[in-house]
């Protein structure tokens, strides 16, 4: 794929490199996984919060969720920026994870740096060999996208998701190589470049949007409006798919394109609920999912991906995330390589 913009270059590249990276973290940082495994089950650890900022933190969502179904830990997902208010009174069986791109992140290293000296292990997953946070973590886990030019964290989110998986298959001493899978999937949706496109040609001059996702598509819902915020100036706000009915659907109309993040058929029958409510008030749904020929019934475009095992599912589905804030994004004359309000990393 190739693209002569001058505005989005480095997003449209970096999100294209995205399944390399993918395969890049599968191979190089399984030690990396194994030692954090390690220090988990050597010293009994059972609690954990896992924190991030952004859409780090939309990753620490997934990993939560993923902890939480295949494993017996106890874990949350907060802010980073919270976690000082968060600091459990026990400590001898918590652990944390903290999820940076940088690495430099202020409220990433504060709360890691607060975490040393109650004295609660911490395990760090960061693009960036060499940083603060894998100075001062008890373990790293080096993600290997590369550099990240653009403000717009794509790459980054992909390798973040992988690293999630990683860590949980191995605490489950399930076949990683299954992530290959999810890396493939992915990019096929780089091919549907073109169909997501003219898709986002339909909703350029949205002023608002919502995202909805169930079960482990939840986090990408969030990572899905986080990006059409940042990236194309539209108002938008993620929500897992039943919470949407408690009031926010109030919102909808004509003019208001809802996304819908599926990983299964079975996720798809939850949400026919609230997509019945939707199509009461006209909304256009944006099925990004599976082909699924009950999802024709209620949604107005389609951006159909191969289904994967559902844990998989998320990596190809926040691709198309991707491809449509930055279409819309140049769409609308903006530059999502620099959000003007906006930096790359933290720190004040």
């Amino acid at each position: 794929m190739v693209n002569k913009m001058s505005k989005g270059e480095f997003m449209f590249k970096e999100l294209s490199e995205g399944p390399q990276g993918v395969i890049n973290t599968l191979e190089q940082a399984r030690d990396e996984v194994l030692n954090a495994k390690k220090l988990v089950e050597e010293k009994s650890l059972l609690k954990s919060f896992i924190i991030g900022s952004g859409t780090s933190f939309h990753a620490s969502v997934f990993l939560q969720m993923l902890l939480t179904k295949f494993t017996d830990l106890h874990v949350a997902a907060i802010p980073a920026s919270e976690f000082k208010e968060w600091t459990p009174l026990v400590r001898k069986d918590y652990f944390l994870i903290g999820y940076s791109q940088s690495g430099e992140s202020s409220d990433i290293v504060e709360a890691v740096k607060i975490a040393n000296d109650k004295g609660i292990l911490s395990i760090s997953i960061t693009n960036t060999p060499g940083s603060t946070l894998t100075k001062i973590s008890t373990r790293a886990i080096v993600t290997r996208a590369g550099e990240e030019k653009a403000v717009a964290a794509t790459k980054t989110f992909d390798v973040q998701l992988a690293a999630a998986l990683m860590l949980t298959y191995s605490l489950t001493n399930k076949d990683q190589n299954k992530i290959r899978k999810a890396a493939q999937t992915s990019e096929k949706v780089l091919q549907l470049g073109e169909k997501i496109k003219e898709i986002a040609e339909k909703y350029k001059e949205s002023s608002n949007a919502f995202t909805l996702g169930r079960g482990l598509a939840y986090p990408i819902a969030l990572e899905a409006a986080l990006k059409l915020k940042e990236a194309a100036m539209i108002h938008s706000e993620g929500f897992a798919v039943r919470e949407f009915l408690h009031g926010p659907v109030q919102l909808v109309d004509e003019n208001t394109p809802v996304l819908l993040f599926v990983t299964s058929e079975e996720g798809l029958e939850e949400s026919i609920k609230a997509l019945q409510k939707i199509k009461q008030y006209n909304a256009p749904v944006i099925y990004v999912g599976p082909k699924s020929y009950k999802a024709k019934e209620y949604c107005t475009d389609f951006i159909e991906i191969e289904k994967i095992d559902d844990e998989l599912m998320p990596i190809p589905l926040v691709k198309a995330a991707q491809l449509f804030a930055y279409h819309i994004s140049v769409l609308r004359g903006l530059n999502p390589d620099k959000p003007t309000k906006l930096s790359k990393v933290v720190t004040y």
